[in-house]
C-alpha cells in the first residue's frame, strides 16, 4: 500500500477528531485538560464545514458567531456528516489563540496569536514562533488523547453511545 493510500485511509480519524473535540467542548463547557494536568478551553466558532461520510459532494458550510451550536450543525451530524474544517479558539491562561483546522490533514491555517510582549523584531519574530509551537504542542497533546482513547476498549462501550446520545438530543 502506498502512502497516498495510508492517508485516504486515516482521514476518518482527523474528522472524528473534530467530532469529538466539538463534543468535548459542549460537555464540558469548554474546559478540557491537558495530558499535564493543566486545563485548556477549546471552543468552535465562527466556521465549520461539514461533509457526508458518503458523498463528499454534500456539503454544509456554516457560518455565524458559534456555527457549532446551531441546529443545521447538530442535523447534519444526524445525517451522518463529518466535521472537515473548523475555526477553533484554543485559550490556556492569559494566551489565546484562533485558528482553522482542516480534519483530513490535521494541518492548522490562518493562525492568530496571542498578543505578543516583546518589543524587538527579532524577540517578536522569536515569540511568534514559540506560540505556534505551544499552539502544536497543545493540539498535539489534545489529539494524542483523542487517539488513545479511540484505540482503547473505552470507545466503543462507553465514547460511542455518548456521541450518538449527544447527536439525538441536540
Amino acid at each position: 500500500m502506498d502512502y497516498v493510500d495510508r492517508i485516504e485511509r486515516a482521514r476518518f480519524l482527523g474528522r472524528e477528531f473534530l467530532v469529538w473535540l466539538w463534543h468535548e467542548s459542549e460537555a464540558k463547557e469548554g474546559v478540557l485538560t491537558l495530558s499535564n494536568g493543566e486545563a485548556c478551553e477549546v471552543w468552535l466558532e465562527a466556521q465549520l464545514t461539514l461533509v457526508g461520510a458518503e458523498d463528499e459532494k454534500s456539503e454544509s458550510k456554516l457560518k455565524s458567531a458559534m456555527p457549532s451550536a446551531s441546529p443545521e450543525a447538530k442535523e447534519a451530524l444526524r445525517q451522518g456528516k463529518l466535521p472537515i474544517k473548523a475555526k477553533l479558539r484554543i485559550a490556556r491562561g492569559t494566551q489565546t489563540w484562533g485558528f482553522l483546522l482542516n480534519a483530513d490533514t490535521l494541518s492548522i491555517a490562518s493562525v492568530q496569536i496571542p498578543a505578543l510582549l516583546r518589543e524587538e523584531n527579532d524577540e517578536k519574530f522569536y515569540e511568534r514562533m514559540e506560540l505556534v509551537e505551544t499552539l502544536e504542542t497543545i493540539l498535539d497533546d489534545l489529539l494524542g488523547q483523542f487517539l488513545e482513547l479511540r484505540t482503547s476498549e473505552t470507545w466503543d462501550g462507553r465514547v460511542m453511545p455518548q456521541l450518538r446520545d449527544w447527536v439525538r438530543a441536540a
